[in-house]
């Protein structure tokens, strides 16, 4: 692997996002199903709360989806007016879809008697909600925010010429973890009353990818040994703040510590070998990674309406309801990557041309 070959796409990037995608969906399933029926109801009831103890699929997959954005979003500038380019195609990537979206949420709570007010709305259109005070139309997109942040992070550091250096990068990703641990710890210690927040330790996994990009194609020099040196500093962070969170229950740590550490553990071995092996090798898996996006928005609403006609009792039934949900939202996603996510690429490609930011070949 050579520089040359940062800015092509791993044809397995696709397989890994179907993979964390699905972790997703099934984790706020299994979710579903334990809030809305009482305990040992039946077969599946039983075994999503085995699953939700042992390992969480949902944290399985936002990191998978860091990792990736990590790996691959920061080398994609280029061109005359890389920023600008940047910009355009970040925005008619993501939020076309997101607005979409977000009418489907609005409606599904007008229709509930239960409307959002319009500052909600417009606050949620933008992608940064927490900036204005507001919350998230569905609490499932607080990913997009670090993601938007992160894509600051990225310019600023473009910038700034430090894109590669791998010196800046793992300062930056120890002082994020850093970011969330040290509060909670002069908080447990009653040294200092400190805002507590996780942004830090979600942001410092897209580093981690862009650090793993780095040391598996790149070979930067001591791009290795400063991302395992990450790895070991999220988990020790952690470890500690994790009495804190479950005490506290802000949601970081759910179920438990062993379920996130070993989402996290799967996490950074399934992206590593991925990208070592250049797998997975799956046409299903990368055209439903293709849908990605539009799973991760639209399978809450899916969700909810399949619900309605086959609600979730536990029992082996569910199997069936699930089933349902899943094919419903690749459907679904699919229609929206193809009539929307897809023509707003290709509209944000001609913008670029039209306004001469594109590379010229």
């Amino acid at each position: 692997m050579t520089t040359a070959m940062t800015a092509q796409r791993y044809a397995n990037i696709d397989g890994l996002r179907a993979i964390a995608a699905l972790g997703v969906m099934v984790e706020h399933m299994f979710g579903d199903l334990l809030r809305q029926t009482p305990p040992a109801a039946g077969s599946v009831n039983r075994v999503a709360e085995q699953i939700v103890q042992n390992v969480s699929l949902g944290r399985l997959g936002v990191v998978l989806f860091f990792l990736i954005s990590g790996f691959v979003v920061p080398f994609s500038i280029g061109g005359e007016r890389p920023l600008a380019q940047f910009a355009v195609s970040r925005v008619c990537r993501l939020y076309p879809a997101l607005w979409l979206a977000l009418a489907v949420l609005a409606t599904m709570a007008l229709l509930a008697g239960d409307p959002p007010g319009a500052v909600t709305v417009l606050a949620n259109m933008t992608m940064a909600p927490p900036l204005f005070g507001q919350p998230w139309l569905s609490p499932i997109y607080w990913t997009l925010f670090i993601e938007l942040i992160f894509y600051v992070l990225v310019a600023l550091l473009f910038s700034a010429g430090k894109l590669r250096h791998v010196g800046v990068l793992t300062a930056l990703g120890l002082v994020l973890v850093a970011a969330t641990a040290l509060p909670v710890q002069l908080r447990v210690r009653g040294i200092a009353n400190l805002p507590v927040q996780y942004f830090g330790m979600h942001l410092s996994f897209l580093v981690l990818g862009l650090l793993m990009r780095l040391w598996l194609v790149e070979q930067a020099q001591g791009s290795r040994a400063s991302a395992l040196a990450l790895a070991v500093a999220q988990v020790a962070a952690m470890l500690s703040v994790s009495r804190f969170s479950l005490a506290r229950g802000d949601g970081f740590i759910l179920e438990g510590l062993m379920p996130v550490l070993t989402a996290y553990a799967l996490a950074f071995t399934i992206f590593l070998a991925a990208i070592r092996l250049g797998r997975p090798h799956s046409a299903l898996l990368a055209r439903i990674g293709q849908i990605s996006y539009s799973m991760y928005l639209f399978h809450w609403p899916v969700n909810v309406t399949v619900y309605r006609f086959l609600p979730l009792t536990g029992q082996l039934s569910d199997i069936v309801t699930m089933l349902t949900c899943t094919i419903l939202t690749l459907m679904v996603s699919w229609l929206v990557y193809r009539t929307l996510e897809r023509p707003m690429i290709v509209f944000g490609r001609a913008v670029l041309l039209w306004r001469g930011l594109a590379t010229r070949s």
